[in-house]
């Protein structure tokens, strides 16, 4: 358990880096879901695991949720870039919606058309 949680931590402090170095807490939520599902599944078989079958189960769940956000940007490296970026040098609250508008536009192109 305590590698499942030393593993969020690490993917926990990744996080909040700029988007090259986001990625490096990938690895780190990786190791923490397999340590967890591991875990939880010792602990389940275990009759005396106690709090430790809630425990792992909610530290792995946490750990999946660094996965798939951070894999989402990995599988759209570029557009994610230019967001970040477009967001840093944004000035006004109608520039940060502008950035969000082109985002959209570049993930699903299908929302730029207008509908009647």
């Amino acid at each position: 358990m305590a590698v499942t949680i030393a593993a969020m931590a690490g993917a926990f402090t990744f996080w909040f880096l700029p988007l090259p170095w986001k990625f490096a807490g990938l690895p780190f939520a990786v190791a923490g879901f397999i340590t967890g599902t591991l875990t939880s599944v010792m602990a389940f078989r275990n009759p005396g695991a106690g709090m430790l079958r809630f425990g792992a189960p909610l530290a792995t769940l946490a750990c999946g949720l660094f996965v798939l956000p951070l894999a989402g940007q990995l599988a759209f490296y570029g557009p994610s870039l230019e967001y970040q970026q477009c967001r840093a040098d944004a000035l006004t609250l109608r520039s940060l919606a502008a950035c969000t508008q082109d985002f959209k536009n570049q993930l699903d192109p299908r929302e730029s058309r207008n509908l009647p």
